[in-house]
């Protein structure tokens, strides 16, 4: 074989080797962005949830409902002065 017909073959193999090699970086390429989409989706879910129980604990710590809760279901009421006893030091 003469060194030419060498050459073109080595560069012919190379040729194909680089193909195949941007083939699969271009493939890689695609399946972390599509990747990458997934997870911001999911941090978008996870923060839209977050916000939601955020104003649920606000709701569930308000003044009011927790007066509420203790007046309906714990009996609790604000004492009439007779029931008030003051404790000296």
């Amino acid at each position: 074989m003469s060194a030419r017909l060498v050459l073109i073959v080595v560069l012919g193999a190379a040729l194909v080797a680089s193909s195949v090699a941007l083939v699969y970086v271009q493939h890689q390429r695609r399946a972390l962005f599509m990747e990458l989409k997934d997870l911001e989706h999911e941090r978008d879910r996870i923060q839209v949830q977050w916000g939601q129980l955020q104003l649920e604990a606000s709701t569930w710590a308000a003044q009011d409902r927790i007066e509420s809760v203790a007046v309906d279901k714990l009996g609790f009421r604000v004492p009439v002065p007779a029931d008030v006893v003051q404790v000296q030091r």
